[in-house]
This record gives C-alpha cells, sequence and structure tokens, in this order.
C-alpha cells in the first residue's frame, strides 16, 4: 500500500485547512474581545483549540481499512504557546473527553497522546512567556517533541493493532504532526503579531491623541514640497484652538496669510526657508490677528527633517504665549519701576547727606572752635554736649548710607597690607579714654602666633572691631572690657583668625540673641545708636568671606566674635604701616585760596584755617577762583563743588589748562555729598582730594599737609574715600517758618549773631529769586537755576524755613535730573514760600536791630579776614 497516496495528502491537507479556517476565525474573535478578562479570553481560546481537535476526530482521514488519523495532536499542542496553560488544559480536557465518548479499543491511547500534546504545549509556552516572544525554535520545538511523544501512545494498544498501525500510519502520522504543527504554528504566530502590531498601534494613536489633547497648544506638520508649495497635512485640535482657525477647515497658505501680523508675515516665511535650507529647528514667536480683531503672541517650535523625494518635513508644536509675553512686559516694567525706585533711593540718600552734612558743618565746626575759646566750665560742658550730638548724628548718617550702599551691592572691598596689630592698637586707643571715663578697664591683646602683616581692607575691619568695641564700652557700667585676636588654625588662604570683644556688661537674655545682627534691631534704646551697627558688621564680615556671632548671659557679660581668614602678606616696600600712626610732621603755613559761596560756610572754614596757621583768602565763584589762581600767590586750592557762574568742576578743569606751574597747583574738593561717584567726578575734572562736610578740623588740616607734601614730590594726592549716599524729592512742608528752629539757632549762636545770619540771607534773597524766575521764564540753564537754588537750601533750613528749604531740595533734584516741566511747576512753590518765609521772618526778628545790621551785615561776612 502507498503510504503517501495522493488521497491521503488530500485529506491531511482538508483537515488542517478546515482547522487553520476555525483557528483564523477563532483569533478575529480574541481581537475584538481584547478588553476581556485575561483568564475568560484564554479558557475561550482553549476551548476553541479544543472543539477544532473534536472536529477533527469528527472527520478523520484513513490511512487503511479500519485506521484513521487526524490533527488532533496539532491542535492540543498549539493551545499551550497560543492561550497559555488555562487555554492548553481547556484543549486537552474538551478533546480527551470526546474521545473516550469516541470509545474503541484506542480510546486510552488517544487520550493519552492528547494529554502529553497539552502538557508539552504547556512547557513551551510557559518557557516561550520567559524569554518574551514565542520564537522559531519554540514553534520548532514543540513540534519535535508533538512528532515523537505520539508514538508512545501506541503501547497503550492491543499488540496487534500497535503493529498494524506502526506498519501503516506512523510516518503519514510523524508528518501530519510535524509539518501540521509547523505550518499551523507560524500561521497563527503571524496572525499573533499582526493582532498584537494592531493592538498596539490602536493604543499608540489612543495616547498620542490623549497627549495631543493634553498639550498646552497644538501640534502639527508642516510640508513644503520640491515645487515650493506649503502643505499641513495633519493639525491637531489644538493647533485651530491656538491659531484662531475654524477647526473644521483646511490650513491653507491662505488661511495663515489672513491671521498673520502684517509685520510679522515676512519674517514668518523668511524664517521657514532659511530652516528649509539649513535643517536647522524652526523656533519663532510671531503674532496673529483673530478673526475679532485681538492680537495673539504665538510660540512655535518644530524640527525639519528632508524626505528621500526632496520634501521638507516640519514636525512641531504651537503654543499661546501671550500672557507670557505680557508677564515678560509687566517684568520688565517692574524692572524700570524698581532700578528707578533704587535711583529714588540714591537720590534720596545723596540729598539727605548733603543737606544734613552741611549744617553739621557748622555745627561741629563752630562747637570745635568754641572749645579752643575761653570758656567758663558750664560754657565748655554745654559746647561739648552739641560736638557730642553732632558726632553722634554724623554717626547716624555714616551708618545709614553703609547699610545703604551696602544693600545695593555698592560697597567694594578694598585688598592691601595692614599690620594686624597696629590696627588692633589704633582701635583699643581710640575707646580707652571712653572707657576710663566709665571707670572701665579696656586691654587688648594679640596672640603671638599671628602674623605681624596681613592682606585685606583694614578700614572696614577696624570699623567692625570700633562697632564692638564701641558697644562693650557703652553697655558696660563696671568691670572691663577686653580685645583678643588668636589664630585657630592654618588653612590653605591664610590664617584662619578669631577676634573677640569680652565685657562684663548688661548682658543679652538668649530670647533675644537671634535680633541683634538684625538691622534697627536694639537691646536697649535708652542708650542710643541706630540699630544698624551690628548689621553692618555681620554683612561686612560675610564679604570679608568671614561669620560673626555672639555668647551672652544676662546679668554676666557678652563676648562677640569675628571669625574669618586673612592671608599673609609681606610688609609694603616703603616700610610703613597703614594702620600705624603717622608721624607728626610740623605744618607750615600756607597761603591758601577758598572758593565757597556760602557765607556761613566760608567763615567756619577760615576760622578753622587761621587757627591752625594759614593765611587765607576767598572767593565766592569758580571763575573768580579762576583769577585768582592765576596770580600765582596761592600754595592751595579748597574748592566747593556747587557754585555759582562757575562749578567747582569748571573752575578746576580751567585751572588745569593753566601753564605750570600755576595749573599744577593742589586743589582739594570740599562738598556735603560724600558719594563715590560725586569723589570720582571731581577726580575726572582733575583735583586731588575731597573733604566730606561736615569738615573734621584735623582731618582736614592732615589732607591739606598730604595734598601740598605730594606736590612738592610731584606726586598727586588720592581722593578721600567717602561714603556714598542717594537724593529723593521732599514734599514742600506747610509752615513757613519754624520758630522753634529760629530761636534754637539764636540760643546756639547769641541773638546778634542770628540776626546778622537773617538779615544776611534777606538781602540775598531777593537776588536769587530774580535769577530763578529769570531762568524759568528765558529757559535758562538748569545746572546754572539748581545752583541758586542750592544756595537757599542750607541757609534757610538754618533759619527754620522749612517750607522754603523743602521746596528749593526739590527744585533742585527736577533741575538736575532734567525733569524741566516739573521743574516749572516748582518755581511757583519756591517764589510762594520765599515771600511767606521773608514775611514771617521779618516779623519774627527784633526790629530795632534788623534795620541797622541790614546795610553792612553782607559784607562783613564776605570780608576775607
Amino acid at each position: 500500500m502507498n503510504l503517501l497516496s495522493s488521497e491521503l495528502l488530500l485529506g491531511l491537507t482538508q483537515n488542517i485547512g478546515l482547522f487553520a479556517v476555525v483557528a483564523v476565525i477563532f483569533l478575529q474573535i480574541r481581537g475584538r474581545a481584547a478588553g476581556w478578562p485575561a483568564s475568560a479570553a484564554n479558557a475561550l481560546l482553549g476551548l476553541m483549540f479544543g472543539g477544532v481537535a473534536v472536529l477533527g476526530m469528527a472527520d478523520p482521514v484513513q490511512v487503511a481499512p479500519g485506521l484513521f488519523i487526524d490533527a488532533r495532536n496539532v491542535m492540543v499542542g498549539l493551545a499551550g504557546p497560543f492561550g497559555g496553560a488555562l487555554a492548553g488544559a481547556a484543549a486537552a480536557a474538551v478533546s480527551g473527553a470526546f474521545r473516550l465518548w469516541l470509545g474503541g479499543p484506542g480510546a486510552v491511547a488517544g487520550v493519552a497522546s492528547l494529554a502529553g500534546a497539552g502538557l508539552i504545549g504547556m512547557l513551551v509556552g510557559a518557557a516561550a512567556r520567559r524569554s518574551g516572544r514565542f520564537g522559531n525554535w519554540h514553534l520548532t520545538a514543540l513540534a519535535l517533541l508533538v512528532t515523537v511523544m505520539a508514538p508512545f501512545s501506541f503501547l497503550l494498544l492491543p499488540p496487534d493493532l500497535a503493529h498494524r498501525l506502526k506498519d501503516t500510519a506512523l510516518l503519514p502520522l510523524s508528518l501530519g504532526n510535524f509539518f501540521g504543527t509547523l505550518a499551523l504554528g507560524t500561521f497563527l504566530r503571524k496572525e499573533q503579531e499582526r493582532c498584537d502590531l494592531q493592538t498596539a498601534l490602536t493604543e499608540s494613536q489612543r495616547r498620542f491623541a490623549a497627549t495631543v489633547a493634553n498639550l498646552p497648544g497644538g501640534v502639527y506638520q508642516r510640508v513644503l514640497t520640491v515645487d515650493g508649495r506649503l502643505r499641513f497635512p495633519y493639525c491637531s485640535p489644538g493647533f485651530f484652538q491656538v491659531m484662531g482657525l475654524p477647526p473644521t477647515g483646511r490650513v491653507t497658505l491662505e488661511s495663515l496669510n489672513r491671521i498673520l501680523h502684517p509685520e510679522d508675515r515676512p519674517r514668518v516665511y523668511a524664517s521657514i526657508h532659511a530652516s528649509a535650507e539649513t535643517l536647522d529647528p524652526w523656533n519663532l514667536e510671531y503674532r496673529i490677528v483673530r478673526s475679532d480683531g485681538e492680537i495673539r503672541w504665538i510660540s512655535a517650535s518644530s524640527r525639519a527633517v528632508r524626505r528621500d523625494q526632496g520634501d521638507i518635513v516640519w514636525d512641531g508644536i504651537v503654543t499661546d504665549v501671550t500672557e507670557a509675553k505680557r508677564n515678560e512686559q509687566a517684568l520688565i516694567q517692574a524692572r524700570l519701576e524698581a532700578e528707578a525706585a533704587s535711583r529714588a533711593k540714591a537720590e534720596f540718600l545723596a540729598t539727605m547727606s548733603h543737606e544734613m552734612r552741611t549744617p553739621l558743618n557748622g555745627i561741629l565746626g563752630f562747637a570745635c572752635l568754641l572749645l579752643d575759646e575761653d570758656l567758663t566750665p558750664r560754657q565748655n560742658h554745654h559746647a561739648r554736649l552739641v560736638r557730642d550730638a553732632g558726632r553722634s548724628l554724623l554717626t547716624v548718617i555714616e551708618d545709614v548710607l553703609d547699610f545703604s550702599r551696602i544693600e545695593a551691592g555698592r560697597l567694594v572691598l578694598t585688598d592691601s597690607p595692614f599690620a594686624i596689630r597696629d590696627l588692633i592698637a589704633n582701635c583699643a586707643t581710640v575707646l580707652r579714654l571712653e572707657a576710663e571715663a566709665k571707670g572701665l578697664t579696656l586691654h587688648a591683646a594679640v596672640g603671638p602666633d599671628v602674623p605681624d602683616w596681613l592682606r585685606g581692607d583694614p578700614d572696614r575691619l577696624r570699623q567692625v572691631v570700633l562697632n564692638l568695641l564701641a558697644n562693650a564700652v557703652k553697655f558696660t557700667e563696671h568691670g572691663g572690657v577686653g580685645l583678643t585676636i588668636v589664630k585657630t588654625a592654618d588653612t590653605p588662604a591664610g590664617p584662619h583668625l578669631t577676634i573677640s570683644v569680652t565685657d562684663t556688661g548688661i548682658g543679652i537674655p538668649p530670647d533675644r540673641q537671634n535680633r541683634l545682627f538684625q538691622r534697627f534691631s536694639q537691646i536697649d534704646r535708652s542708650r542710643g545708636g541706630t540699630g544698624l551697627g551690628l548689621a553692618i558688621s555681620r554683612r561686612l564680615v560675610e564679604m570679608m568671606g568671614g561669620t560673626v556671632g555672639v555668647q551672652s548671659q544676662a546679668g554676666v557679660g557678652s563676648t562677640f566674635w569675628l571669625s574669618l581668614v586673612l592671608p599673609e602678606s609681606a610688609p609694603p616696600a616703603q616700610g610703613c604701616a597703614p594702620c600705624a600712626v603717622d608721624r607728626q610732621i610740623p605744618r607750615r603755613p600756607l597761603r591758601i585760596l577758598l572758593a565757597e559761596d556760602l557765607a556761613m560756610n566760608r567763615e567756619l572754614t577760615v576760622a578753622m584755617l587761621l587757627g591752625a596757621g594759614h593765611w587765607v583768602d576767598t572767593v565766592i565763584n569758580g571763575r573768580q577762583a579762576v583769577e585768582a589762581v592765576q596770580r600765582g600767590v596761592h600754595d592751595l586750592v579748597l574748592m566747593d563743588v556747587h557754585m555759582p557762574e562757575m562749578d567747582g568742576h569748571a573752575a578746576t578743569r580751567a585751572i588745569r589748562a593753566l601753564p605750570s606751574p600755576i595749573g599744577t597747583i593742589p586743589i582739594l574738593a570740599m562738598s556735603a555729598s560724600a558719594l563715590p561717584d560725586e569723589v570720582q567726578r571731581c577726580r575726572d575734572a582733575g583735583m586731588n582730594g575731597h573733604i566730606a562736610k561736615p569738615v573734621d578740623r584735623a582731618a582736614m588740616l592732615d589732607v591739606i599737609d598730604d595734598a601740598v607734601r605730594r606736590g612738592d614730590q610731584g606726586d598727586p594726592a588720592a581722593a578721600i574715600q567717602t561714603k556714598p549716599g542717594t537724593v529723593a524729592e521732599p514734599s514742600p512742608l506747610r509752615q513757613p517758618l519754624d520758630l522753634a528752629m529760629l530761636r534754637q539757632l539764636s540760643d546756639d549762636l547769641g541773638e546778634n549773631a542770628c540776626v546778622r545770619l537773617a538779615a544776611a540771607f534777606l538781602d540775598d534773597l531777593p537776588e536769587r529769586m530774580k535769577r530763578l524766575r529769570a531762568g524759568s521764564n528765558s529757559g535758562g540753564d538748569s545746572s546754572d537755576m539748581a545752583t541758586h537754588a542750592q544756595a537757599l537750601i542750607a541757609p534757610s533750613a538754618c533759619l527754620g524755613l522749612v517750607r522754603l528749604a523743602s521746596a528749593c531740595r526739590a527744585l533742585c533734584a527736577a533741575l538736575r535730573a532734567g525733569r524741566r516741566d516739573e521743574a516749572a511747576g516748582l518755581i511757583g512753590s519756591v517764589r510762594d514760600a520765599a515771600e511767606e518765609g521773608a514775611s514771617a521772618l521779618r516779623d519774627a526778628l527784633p526790629a530795632d536791630r534788623t534795620e541797622a545790621l541790614f546795610k553792612s551785615l553782607a559784607k562783613d561776612i564776605v570780608r576775607t579776614p
């Protein structure tokens, strides 16, 4: 008998084809049941595989009379890999039950064969799931195992039947199992992969749609074809919403032209073509005009890719950034306003510095002159109180300006060598007299391992140490104060030093110690101060890279310390220590030219210079100063900065233009404006130094000697470092005359001197007002008008004409800031305040003395001694 007859092969093909059709139908059902629970889907799959096996057994292929074969093992074996263990078990159970129902001598062998095929399928399926996929080698192994396993079921048949099957059905059965498993398994695997890909694609599309819907904008694809056409194959719903286009319409070049802002349209198309040429990412912000006329800002971002056929494709996103643009503009406006506020703050502090230093110059100067006179003990005591009060006020001004400069980030530390032992000794010397006056001991000690010379900012370090020492002396009534400095470690940057100030004072409760280094924080307000000293000290130490702290016990005392690293330095080449007390050099009498327009300041400065043995000539403006210098009889010029006709800067430049040696005469600026910018302007104009008002007589005389000595050596003097401040425009006050201030001035100077000063002011006031009005009517020079307004501030404030002084300050600030419209309105305020103030001042002065002094007073004040 031909075992591989055409009828046999045809039967096998029909049987397997039936299985394949049924399996495909099942896969379609499974694809539509993707949302079912996995166990239910797998059970249904096992039932389907088992049902197909039952169909095969119902229509077997006859290989010999009474002998039949089918593809039951193929279907049961494939159930495990494609449906899992549950499907394999279900398929084996269904087909096995049907075989038992059929009965016959081969029932047990058939059930065993089905059970073996199901077990093999489940094992191979488990191995495939562990590796991640059902691959070719899994399928081949399954086909071999099913093929090899099937003949072992012959052992359970009667011997004659087993012999007949072995002779007639073994080969077709083996070939059917092996190739049937391979063929059907390959087909099912491809279908499974296709279904998985379809499912993955559907899920990917769902995720993409969800992502696009949740994006804060729209997604688009733009194509520039090789023939130059611009198309949009895909635009998300968000794109239409952002661009203000109807969602049902198509995006075309014409629709874009309608919404693009006319000013941005050329830029948009130019950038698209530029990106197409370079394939650089296309990122652009532009404006669109919606149908309701609203202008919106759009931000577009995309990547450019060139396709094989030459088209350029951009896949990107668009977002509406209108609010961000508005916020950006708001931030810019806020920054401009903050900068304007900062400038206003700077102008305010500069004005306050100038206006407070000007009267302080007179207070401290005349107090020092009084203390040089033969006074009664009571008068001497009062004069010292005036001097000390003036110095306290000056300290307040310096603290406020220092803190303002630190907060603005404009304070710059110097870096120079200094002798630390001299600095500590100098600090102790400054406070020793005050400590001894309270019955306190004050000692200072420097560790032996502390280097003699260090690098840093000695002035700022001295400021911190003096502040800590002054606080210790202030808050200590009994015992003593100690100042120590020790080296705690060596670092690569230099020695690590700790400076401590210990006292036996009132101490500080623990709950208040954390507020010590905060601005405007004071433990005991009854002892005075601004509450800025420790805050400034902390900021300065932090700028030096160090830390500051306190240990204190109420009723026992306190220890304030600062810890920082200062590099070790070699002594300067000249061999002189910046912190050492300078060797006193006898002064030689000089002939000094003083250029000052305010009579009170002239009188004070002349008195200070005459007391030092100098000869003084005075002029009242820069033009007269230039003429006086040309006579060649002076050794030095003290030049006020703000003067009429020609200010100090212009006068200095004119003098420097003169031939040598006249043009090289030392010139020192004198101004109540102590800002670094003002000091630099003085240096740029050619001045050799800057003396800040209020003037300290000893410091001024030292600067004069230093400038003359450097001039003799051909070395220009360096400008004195002064503290910065700022300016604002105070609002004019209502009352024209503060009688309390006028009475205080009369008590301080005496009634005759007060009357003389008032008469001189009233004599000069009409001319000043005439010039201000003339400048306003003719649109004259702002700087000239500001000079006249500036000249009225200090004397009017001293005399109690608070409204006039305030109006002049506002006018001066407006003129110097270039606000001519505002200044024009303020002229009227100044005029009204001058008229009311002059009238009130005349009424307040004694009538019998005013008339007699009126005519001669101005000449007496400006007379050169």
